[in-house]
């Protein structure tokens, strides 16, 4: 594939998280192509949208997305960016644009997609459940992944995070059942953790012995990207077994799956007492995320269904 110049609007600055857009930037880069980073925070202060021919500030970011030179794509996640100014800017370029939509809980997703197809001509989901319910002719699945940023990902072990069972993420409506029934059964040897990240979580994966995933808002199509970062981070996973995951991972060999919570208690509970097992799959799961699903993988899959056939 020839090389590209890459046009990439993502959040580059926020630390309280698992730095996705650092990610993807880099990998790009390493597979040889050319990017152009502009950052969601710019526009934070953008009290008007552009026309063609105004006489603006040429820092706005706006302009400069439009003034860069013979892009060949420009890529953008769902931000916080306004859809008048998103609206602009997919009127305008005339390069190919790629949406790629990461999160099933934003409330407008159904607008939202409704827009970005309209002026995209391609759109990545995450979300398998969603496209299979849709007839849209340019979405696609794609999955999300781990870092490239700092292979190999290993932990060590912190007393802050030691304990027999982790939760790291937010409890919301969905999934008070989930934590109520972890704390009756485990009390303080269950520990929550919201805003754990990067080096962090390599060491909450280094010294936690199971980390859970509740059920909601996943379905047989559909997993947040933990999945990916815990195993991909070294941790050993409980995980809803939903169907789709058949499609890259192997329960009992890659995480230990569950169908409802009282199965996921059993589950917990087994390999708390098996740990040469737990082990054995906690290093075969990061196994499987290094070597096949970095966010490398994934830009590679996106951008031969963007280009396959056209040179």
């Amino acid at each position: 594939m020839k090389k590209l110049k890459i046009i990439y609007l993502g959040n580059f600055e926020n630390k309280n998280s698992d730095t996705t857009e650092l990610h993807i930037k880099n990998a790009l880069i390493n597979l040889g192509h050319e990017v152009i980073p502009i950052s969601e925070r710019e526009f934070n202060d953008l009290d008007k949208t552009i026309d063609i021919g105004d006489e603006v500030p040429p820092e706005r970011p706006d302009v400069k997305i439009l003034n860069v030179k013979n892009p060949d794509l420009f890529l953008f996640h769902k931000g916080e960016i306004g859809y008048d100014i998103l609206v602009k800017l997919l009127n305008y370029l005339t390069c190919t644009k790629v949406c790629w939509y990461f999160d099933k809980v934003f409330p407008d997703r159904e607008d939202y997609i409704d827009l970005v197809s309209a002026y995209c001509e391609y759109v990545f989901m995450t979300d398998g459940t969603f496209i299979k319910r849709h007839s849209y002719n340019n979405i696609y699945l794609l999955r999300q992944g781990i870092g490239t940023l700092g292979i190999p990902l290993k932990g060590h072990y912190n007393e802050k995070y030691a304990c027999d069972v982790a939760f790291t993420g937010t409890i919301y409506e969905g999934r008070e059942e989930f934590d109520r029934i972890l704390q009756s059964n485990y009390g303080n040897k269950y520990k929550k953790f919201n805003n754990v990240f990067n080096e962090d979580l390599y060491d909450l994966c280094a010294s936690a012995k199971v980390i859970t995933a509740p059920l909601y808002p996943g379905d047989e199509f559909y997993w947040s990207s933990r999945f990916y970062i815990i195993l991909g981070s070294g941790g050993f996973l409980v995980h809803p077994d939903f169907y789709g995951l058949k499609e890259e991972f192997t329960e009992g060999k890659h995480f230990a799956g569950y169908n409802d919570l009282e199965e996921m208690i059993k589950t917990i509970n087994y390999y708390l007492e098996h740990e040469e097992e737990r082990k054995a799959i906690q290093k075969q799961g990061q196994k499987q995320c290094v070597e096949k699903f970095t966010y490398k993988h994934r830009i590679e899959e996106m951008l031969d269904k963007i280009y396959k056939g056209r040179e």
